[in-house]
């Protein structure tokens, strides 16, 4: 019979490990969103990929635990992946209405 801490261990991968594909609902609505993934925070997201990075180290250079490590270092990814594509969607929709406004203001000097 495993012990709980064998229990706890595995509980830890299978449900982080299932957790990186919860971030792609997020990623593709962010991809598809037409307003510059305005309902998305940078900062919210960005905290969370620092977290799992500190997690990751932690996990590996204190713990020892490799797989662990794994897990936090692929949910580092995810939700820097997820900061990128905010980030590169907000400079677009900036700089399409930048655009849009540009030819009205030339217009009125």
């Amino acid at each position: 019979m495993p012990s709980t801490v064998e229990v706890v261990s595995w509980l830890f991968v299978v449900t982080n490990t299932f957790r990186l594909f919860a971030y792609l609902p997020q990623i593709m609505a962010a991809l598809k969103c037409p307003n510059g993934a305005s309902a998305v925070s940078r900062v919210t997201w960005s905290y969370f990929a620092l977290a799992h990075l500190t997690g990751h180290f932690y996990s590996r250079l204190v713990l020892h635990d490799p797989k662990m490590s794994m897990v936090l270092l692929g949910n580092f990814l995810a939700c820097s992946t997820l900061v990128v594509i905010v980030s590169w969607k907000k400079m677009r929709h900036r700089a399409s209405i930048a655009g849009l406004m540009a030819p009205a203001a030339q217009g009125a000097e």
